[in-house]
């Protein structure tokens, strides 16, 4: 006869846990969602050679293949513009203007959210904000919203 009212119990429990994890995932969701297409740049400057490193991240709600399919296309078109290495299979390249060098690589979050991670290093005036321009276009292109996040 005491089995029952435990039953219960172990019941109640386990759908609140359920309920827990269910808001849990909400708010991770709530989160993420904010967080896709927000282009966030961070810049360093060595003091030494007076180098300038930049870095823009941004997660797009599209397959990676398709963000790196576009992105290498105006990459490959852009003038002035070398690419200096490729590995489709892992989403990457490298770039270079002659004074500066770049690389991006597009990362799977997910079947169809992806990770763009863009660096670049060299002389100043920083390429980044032309990048960061080509990122907003591909954007465009691929019909989802990416915006310039305020410094």
């Amino acid at each position: 006869m005491t089995r029952a009212p435990l039953r219960a119990s172990t019941l109640v429990v386990g759908f609140i846990c359920i309920l827990a994890s269910g808001l849990a995932d909400a708010q991770w969701v709530l989160l993420a969602r904010r967080a896709i297409g927000r282009i966030e740049q961070m810049q360093q400057q060595t003091p030494q050679s007076g180098e300038v490193m930049d870095t823009a991240t941004v997660i797009i709600d599209a397959p990676a293949d398709r963000v790196y399919a576009i992105l290498a296309q105006r990459i490959r078109a852009a003038p002035a513009v070398t690419v200096t290495r490729t590995d489709d299979a892992n989403r990457s390249l490298e770039f270079s203007n002659g004074s500066q060098i770049a690389s991006m690589r597009v990362t799977v979050l997910g079947d169809s959210l992806a990770q763009l991670l863009v660096s670049a290093a060299g002389a100043q005036p920083s390429p980044m904000p032309l990048i960061v321009d080509h990122i907003l276009a591909a954007c465009k292109e691929l019909k989802v919203e990416c915006e310039r996040t305020q410094k």
